[in-house]
């Protein structure tokens, strides 16, 4: 039998071994590494736990758990990144022209957009170019798909940025604010619509 001295020594080490683990289990894991030190034979509700030594109880609890969170979290974090990405129809802007400037409407027409990298190019021009917007944002050109009653890519955001770095038609600031480089406002002014190179 362990002396005083011992036995309060011990305990110490085991409580701080056993702030390790998770509240659930802290628990079985004093029960099973007191009645270890004791010398006492481990029942059988505990004969999972059951180490070679703490230390190993330890990595192996911490690799099982870790790895674990490892495989949900990514899972996780995709769900929150897709779900976060929403827009909403500014009702500010007026997509209605006037007698110097078409409305979006026969912008769009004129031009036939076919594909979402197209639409994001006419429509960050007509805002840029025609209306004169100095901050064009995500909403203003979600907006302009609302006007034109065609439905925004499930990737709204990431179809900007294949028009950019695909096609180098769009451009982002550091704010995020959205604007047409030379090249797509030639790409919007003279290939649009398409077999129409002035």
């Amino acid at each position: 039998m362990p002396s005083y001295e011992e036995l309060k020594n011990e305990l110490l080490e085991i409580s701080m071994v056993v702030e390790k683990f998770p509240e659930a289990v802290k628990p079985k894991v004093y029960d099973l590494l007191v009645s270890q030190f004791l010398g006492h034979e481990v029942s059988d509700q505990f004969q999972e736990y059951k180490p070679d030594n703490v230390v190993s109880t330890t990595h192996k609890t911490k690799t099982k758990r870790t790895s674990a969170k490892k495989k949900t979290a990514p899972t996780d974090k995709a769900k929150k990144s897709a779900s976060k990405e929403s827009y909403s129809i500014d009702r500010q802007l007026n997509l209605r022209g006037d007698g110097s400037i078409p409305s979006f409407k026969e912008f769009f027409e004129e031009k036939e957009p076919s594909n979402a990298k197209q639409i994001n190019a006419v429509a960050v021009y007509y805002l840029r170019k025609l209306i004169g917007l100095s901050e064009v944002t995500l909403d203003h050109v979600y907006t302009c798909y609302s006007e034109v009653k065609k439905k925004p890519p499930a990737a709204f955001r990431q179809s900007f940025i294949d028009a950019k770095n695909k096609e180098g038609w769009i451009e982002f600031d550091d704010k995020g604010f959205l604007d047409i480089p030379h090249r797509g406002t030639v790409y919007v002014e003279h290939d649009l619509p398409k077999g129409t190179g002035k």
